[in-house]
This record gives structure tokens, sequence and C-alpha cells, in this order.
């Protein structure tokens, strides 16, 4: 995996770009799905109103929107965005680690491994070599 793509770009960079895309298409889709379930159901809802759900939604969408600029910027060679995506999955396998200790589910740890993964790829075969030019 440590051909190059027409764009110069190695391919470990163009899958880790699309790694990236897949797991943040993924975060807005539980998003959808946590303010069309309410957060738990009707019980919560009532308990604490929709208030918190939607906004919680809200920042969801905008750290998603934020995010996919910055995997877009990585695939473009920016080193400061390899960076904050490493950052970021450093947070994302945190956070799988702490819900696997309260009963997550299999989705978390599909996306803390994708996450693991996309970022290998970002530092491997000739991806450093692809930040460093740019």
């Amino acid at each position: 995996m440590s051909g190059t793509t027409r764009s110069g770009r190695p391919t470990t960079v163009t899958v880790s770009f699309i790694i990236w895309l897949i797991v943040v298409l993924a975060n807005i889709i539980s998003g959808i799905v946590v303010l069309v379930a309410g957060g738990g159901g009707a019980a919560a809802a009532n308990a604490v109103g929709t208030g918190p759900v939607v906004a919680g939604a809200i920042i969801s969408f905008i750290i998603a929107i934020v995010e996919l600029i910055i995997v877009f910027k990585m695939r473009d060679g920016r080193n400061w965005a390899r960076i904050v995506l490493l950052v970021l999955a450093i947070l994302q396998v945190l956070n799988v680690g702490v819900g696997a200790a309260s009963g997550s589910n299999a989705f978390g740890w599909i996306g803390g491994i994708a996450v693991i993964v996309a970022t290998i790829l970002m530092f491997v075969g000739g991806a450093n070599a692809y930040f460093r030019r740019r």
C-alpha cells in the first residue's frame, strides 16, 4: 500500500481519508438516530425535556462538519490536520474504552478500530514525505 495516486497522494493517505469519511458519516447518522429517538425514549424526554437532546444533536452536527473539513485538509496534505485527527482519534478511542466499561455497543468498537487504522495509515508508507512536501 505504498503506492501513489495520480494526485501524488500516497494510497495510505487516500485509504485513511475514506475511512475517516465513513467514521464521520457514521457519527452523523448516530446523531440523527439519537435526535429522532429522543435520547432514550419518551420517559427520558419527559424527565429532562427535549432541549438537551436537541442541543446535543446540534453540537454533534457542528463537530461533524468541522471534522469533515479537517479530514479534507488532511487529504490535501496539511500536516496540522493530520495532527488534529490524531488527537481526535485518541479522544475517540478513550471514549470507546470508557464506553466499554459501561457496556458500549459493537458499533463503538468498530468505529474505534476504524479510527485506529485510519490514524496509522496517515503515518505509514509515503505519508510522512507527502505531509512534509505540503
